[in-house]
């Protein structure tokens, strides 16, 4: 069964807070934190628009970095 948005946004939430613990730059750990939200706020599953080829990127909240 494919990922699900919720399950992507628990672990870019996770790794901001373990970011976080470790003293990471706050960007960073925001940064982290933001593409959580967008993921857990779309429509459509995060899975499908990788399967499509989709530019992450593209979306508010995710650099290439994170896409």
């Amino acid at each position: 069964m494919p990922v699900t948005n919720a399950e992507v946004a628990d672990v870019f939430r996770e790794i901001a807070d373990l970011l976080a613990i470790e003293g990471a730059n706050q960007f960073r750990v925001r940064a982290y934190r933001d593409a959580a939200g967008t993921v857990a706020r779309l429509s459509e599953p995060v899975a499908d628009m990788v399967a499509a080829g989709d530019d992450l990127s593209e979306l508010h909240g995710i650099g290439d970095d994170l896409a």
